[in-house]
């Protein structure tokens, strides 16, 4: 009864790690702490721990790979340095004002509204260019969104891998 309690709570996390990425929070090395422990637990059996390390690596791989195309899709509609550095900043400031003026979503929206703002301020104060700073916030919007919607699909995969390794 324990064991099936156990897969049940293992279960869980996975799900909640893919669950809680919307919020701002890193959900992928939630679900390597749990295979983590699942390999622990079983000894090894099913989870080695060089999967764990491979999933480590995907997990903070993702996390760059998030900012990466902020900075990317930012660049891409035509901003400077200047925009790329404000979506970066913007995005950053902009989830730790959203998280306590409207929880739960604050974190998320924050980075979204953060990192838009930043690359349309940076952009506008070098340039004095309406259109070209809006352009420029609206890739770091673009972009921010993007690397979330990754973000979430890799973590489904990861889950779907580790399931399909534990049954």
């Amino acid at each position: 009864m324990a064991e099936i309690g156990g897969m049940i709570f293992f279960f869980l996390v996975l799900l909640v790690g893919i669950v809680v990425i919307p919020f701002g929070i890193a959900g992928t090395f939630i679900i390597v702490a749990d295979a983590l422990v699942f390999g622990l637990i079983t000894h090894f059996q099913k989870i080695s721990l060089g999967f764990v390390g491979i999933l480590l690596l995907i997990a903070i791989a993702i996390e760059l790979v998030e900012y990466v195309l902020t900075a990317v899709m930012t660049k891409r509609y035509g901003s400077s340095t200047w925009g790329v550095w404000g979506s970066i900043i913007g995005g950053f400031f902009g989830a730790l004002w959203g998280t306590p003026v409207l929880p739960p979503l604050g974190v998320l929206l924050g980075a979204f509204v953060g990192a838009f703002l930043g690359a349309y301020l940076f952009e506008y104060f070098k340039f004095q260019d309406f259109t070209r700073a809006l352009r420029a916030g609206w890739g770091a919007f673009v972009g921010a969104v993007g690397g979330k919607m990754l973000k979430i699909i890799v973590a489904i995969a990861m889950v779907v891998i580790i399931i399909a390794k534990t049954i």
